[in-house]
């Protein structure tokens, strides 16, 4: 599509959405002040702007506060959506903890680094490298004075870990060959979604949740069109919501699958990839 043509979808234009990491986060996890200024300038001109993260709604509060979302977003990769103003959730679609088990079975026979997100916080196996993100972000939720999301070490026959409301299943640190034998072992339970937000990780919740769906979802509860949303993204995970959107624009750090998905690409996360797609095609 031409520079002009892009531009033009650009002032139709009334829902912006992001993916958090990998696109509107930088490395270092934050929010660059050229992205959060861009941002601000499309809500003075009656933009809403939103997220559409992989991560649970509970690890989500401190950006939405900085970036003053008041109305739904979309988290847990489209199983949850949060109205930020009330705290209630129109849309939720968990998995079934009888599915979970035996995945979670099969993790532990190969010592596979797996961590199960819930409404109780987040339980994983030992030795979790992965859990250093979810400390991650509790030290930014301390420093802003935000409720911390638990976490804790599976119980050995997983009663606690499956008790609540599951979001989804993270089994990380994988290679090729692992990658494979996880997939095939989800598709043998049934009943629940696949997909990947980095390399080497998977991301498994119920049965047809994505990105795409809760986008679509969210653009109903603002009675948004479908011509009027830009969505932005960086991984295979975001494909669904490109797919939803009348400008869908890649991250310049973005597979090319997703690049492939979209009508444009504007500068990587650390370069305010946001903050430029934002000032050259809408504002």
């Amino acid at each position: 599509m031409q520079e002009e043509e892009l531009r033009k979808a650009g002032q139709a234009v009334r829902l912006i959405v992001c993916d958090l990491d990998g696109t509107l986060l930088n490395s270092r996890k934050l929010i660059s002040s050229e992205n959060l200024a861009a941002l601000r300038d499309a809500q003075a001109k009656g933009i809403f702007v939103s997220l559409c993260s992989g991560r649970v709604h509970t690890m989500l509060e401190a950006y939405t506060r900085l970036l003053d979302i008041r109305g739904p977003i979309v988290t847990a990769n489209g199983a949850v959506i949060l109205d930020t103003r009330t705290g209630e959730m129109p849309y939720r679609k968990c998995a079934d903890p009888e599915r979970i088990y035996p995945l979670l079975r099969f993790c532990q026979a190969r010592g596979l680094d797996s961590i199960v997100v819930s409404s109780e916080g987040c339980r994983y196996s030992p030795g979790s490298k992965r859990i250093a993100r979810f400390e991650q972000y509790n030290e930014i939720a301390r420093q802003d004075k935000l409720p911390l999301l638990p976490l804790r070490l599976f119980d050995p026959d997983y009663q606690e870990t499956l008790r609540g409301t599951i979001y989804k299943v993270l089994v990380s640190g994988l290679s090729m060959d692992e990658q494979t034998q996880v997939e095939e072992q989800v598709r043998s339970i049934g009943n629940l979604s696949i997909t990947s937000s980095e390399w080497g990780l998977l991301d498994i919740g119920a049965l047809s949740v994505d990105k795409g769906k809760g986008v679509m979802i969210l653009a109903d509860l603002l009675g948004i069109k479908k011509n009027e949303i830009c969505v932005m993204g960086d991984y295979r995970n975001d494909i669904p919501m490109l797919e939803c959107a009348g400008l869908p624009i890649a991250m310049g750090n973005a597979s090319d699958d997703v690049k492939h998905h979209a009508l444009a690409v504007t500068a990587t996360n650390d370069q305010d990839g946001v903050a430029l797609a934002i000032r050259r095609f809408i504002l």
